[in-house]
């Protein structure tokens, strides 16, 4: 063994070398623990891209004694409950203390940092497409989600966190897997949400008549647009859809957020009624800064604002 090696690494690297014993050992523990009462509903932050769902599932999953998934539980993304449970043996589910992203991924900060993980739900559903219709579903993938998560969250005694902006296109799915679930909703100002995709573009080097991050369901129709209003659409597209889905959400379940109230600490609180869960004591806490500054050149904030304003971002139509 490289003396050099990283512990974590090393010991990941071996677990993956016995898939099959693996296997065995979590469908076991699965199938003892996934077929009991769930203990705790899973919360589920959605929105568009760009809206602050990272810090805002950073802070939350540093702030309070929930689940969520790890870089080094995300390693296993195919045996969720070993790396949970791998995760637990090698950080003890300390607080990860971790703000920093790259357009939302944090694989560069740490294993104990959140991951989006967006590969777990890969293996029920497409990477062609987001949103998911009922013609898309069947009882094999729900029973299979809701046993799986079960497990984990009845193992643990805690609620998970999952960030994945994925879900807010998956309301369909996720309400028949969990029926009581919760779902934060997290908005920011569309000007600055769109100004976000559209630097972020940029320094991606993504091409124009192609959607980038969370795929609303027209967005084959929102590539034949220019580029300000592919970007403007894909927001109120996304949003739209969630609005249109939340009526499936369980009563007093649903919590729509501000990205411009996050830096006010009572927000905590807010977070801490709707999920019950219990703040951590172990955590640094941060104070979240609000970062809507207008860097668009006077020409590109006048075309976004045109088309902006074009649509309806009270009731998006649908009253």
């Amino acid at each position: 063994m490289n003396k050099y090696l990283n512990p974590q690494k090393y010991l990941i690297r071996v677990s993956k070398l016995f898939p099959k014993l693996i296997g065995l050992w979590e469908k076991r523990m699965i199938n003892k623990y996934g077929k009991q009462p769930l203990k705790h509903q899973p919360v589920f932050i959605i929105g568009a891209p760009r809206t602050g769902s990272t810090i805002l599932y950073q802070v939350i999953t540093n702030s309070f004694d929930v689940l969520y998934i790890d870089n080094l539980t995300c390693n296993f993304q195919n045996n969720l409950f070993y790396g949970f449970w791998l995760s637990k043996k090698l950080t003890k589910h300390k607080p990860h203390n971790n703000f920093e992203s790259y357009h939302g991924n944090t694989q560069n900060y740490g294993y104990r940092a959140p991951s989006e993980c967006g590969g777990y739900w890969y293996r029920w559903l497409p990477e062609s497409h987001h949103f998911i219709d009922y013609d898309e579903i069947n009882v094999k993938m729900i029973e299979e989600i809701k046993r799986e998560i079960t497990a984990v969250t009845n193992y643990f005694n805690k609620p998970i966190i999952f960030k994945n902006l994925n879900a807010g296109q998956r309301l369909r799915l996720l309400t028949q897997c969990f029926p009581n679930a919760k779902y934060i909703f997290i908005k920011r100002l569309p000007l600055f949400t769109a100004q976000s995709i559209y630097k972020s573009r940029l320094k991606l080097n993504i091409p124009k008549n192609q959607v980038w991050g969370i795929l609303p369901k027209n967005f084959k129709n929102l590539e034949k647009l220019d580029l300000y209003q592919l970007i403007t659409g894909q927001i109120y597209q996304l949003e739209k859809q969630i609005l249109i889905d939340h009526k499936l959400v369980k009563k007093g379940n649903f919590l729509t957020l501000n990205y411009e109230e996050l830096d006010n600490l009572s927000v905590l609180d807010k977070i801490e009624q709707f999920i019950k869960a219990n703040y951590r004591q172990d955590a640094i806490p941060i104070d979240i800064k609000n970062n809507n500054k207008l860097t668009l050149s006077p020409e590109e904030e006048i075309t976004f604002k045109q088309q902006i304003n074009k649509l309806d971002w009270n009731t998006y139509g649908l009253k």
